[in-house]
């Protein structure tokens, strides 16, 4: 809280008429008609009725809940009137990673995007300054979001890719729809081919600063299943090719093997699941890159740890503590026990 000593004034004051008032010991004005309660003579007759005394209990209980009621009150205002805040600490010094999530959207891949962006997302978790992009792919590439330190626009396009990517591809769901909005700019009618993985990581190795920058390192995170579809040949890079332009580019490639048995037929992609987790093995690490399974528990930490091992120069930057009012829940109370004292004074006067 900001103004903490106002809410303890405050509190000790209601504390204080609380007591007097209790005692008896109050001021006139504080007390009730201004007067001091009376004796009635030959009264016990009258409160040894059971109708009475019935009554008596509902008004002790009457005024014990407004009792509580006052005081519940009286500490919910007193909070807010000391500004309860939120105080955070970010700091502007930028670390000096760019790093690219190239993401395979095909529909083999739908079950286990899902996973895959909870490990970006727990991947995001861990960095501090660092500027990340989003990138996902097709037949073609769409930069959902360009190399950015802003993690809350990425948190929600993570969310975004998430909610469109979890749907069963079948004839005719409503949730397809979704998914053609959101990842329309991964689908060319004009080209007949499907999880273009070589064209897609090319696409992630051109999405950092077209100027290159010395003290800044680069990496992809590329996550697919490596069952590119392309029966006309329309793919313009292999995957060993695009590995070949990552390299030249001085960017280093994390690759996360992750797939849906029930969707893919290798048929289709002249590859087993076996041949397609193999191959990007071998094309990841003859790059001196670092090949992951998609549900290993060390995926996460092994990447984050090779990336900051790869850090070139911490750019210096002031330490920012941003404040936020937070008075919304004493707020809600407050409301809802204004508004339970009004009903109780009313049926205490009807």
């Amino acid at each position: 809280m900001v103004m903490i000593w106002l809410s303890g004034i405050l509190l000790v004051l209601a504390l204080v008429v609380g007591v007097l008032a209790a005692t008896g010991k109050a001021p006139r004005w504080l007390r009730a008609g201004g007067v001091r309660p009376r004796r009635i003579a030959n009264s016990a007759v009258l409160l040894s009725s059971p109708l009475v005394r019935r009554r008596v209990r509902q008004r002790r209980f009457l005024h014990a809940a407004l009792g509580v009621l006052v005081v519940v009150g009286l500490v919910c205002s007193s909070v807010i009137a000391g500004r309860p805040v939120d105080r955070s600490v970010r700091s502007n010094a930028l670390a000096s990673r760019d790093i690219v999530l190239c993401l395979d959207v095909s529909t083999s891949m739908l079950e286990t995007d899902v996973e895959i962006l909870d490990t970006f997302t727990k991947m995001l978790d861990t960095f501090e300054g660092e500027r990340v992009a989003l990138v996902v792919w097709n037949t073609t590439a769409q930069t959902m979001v360009p190399l950015t330190d802003d993690y809350d626009l990425l948190r929600s396009q993570f969310e975004e890719a998430a909610s469109a990517l979890d749907f069963n591809p079948t004839y005719a769901n409503p949730m397809s729809s979704k998914y053609i909005t959101t990842f329309g700019g991964t689908l060319l009618n004009e080209v007949r081919a499907s999880s273009l993985i070589g064209d897609g990581l090319a696409s992630c190795s051109l999405a950092f600063d077209t100027n290159k920058v010395e003290d800044r390192s680069r990496s992809i995170v590329l996550a697919s299943d490596n069952q590119a579809v392309d029966p006309e040949h329309q793919q313009v890079y292999s995957l060993a090719e695009a590995a070949d332009l990552a390299s030249q580019e001085n960017i280093r490639l994390f690759s996360l093997f992750g797939s849906d048995p029930t969707t893919v037929d290798p048929k289709l992609s002249g590859m087993t699941l076996d041949q397609a987790r193999q191959d990007l093995r071998t094309v990841t690490e003859n790059h001196g890159g670092f090949f992951y399974e998609v549900d290993d528990p060390k995926a996460v930490d092994g990447i984050v740890k090779e990336l900051e091992a790869d850090q070139a120069t911490v750019l210096e930057g002031d330490t920012e503590v941003r404040i936020t009012d937070k008075p919304q829940v004493y707020a809600v109370w407050l409301v809802s026990v204004v508004a339970a004292l009004l009903l109780l004074t009313a049926w205490r006067r009807a």
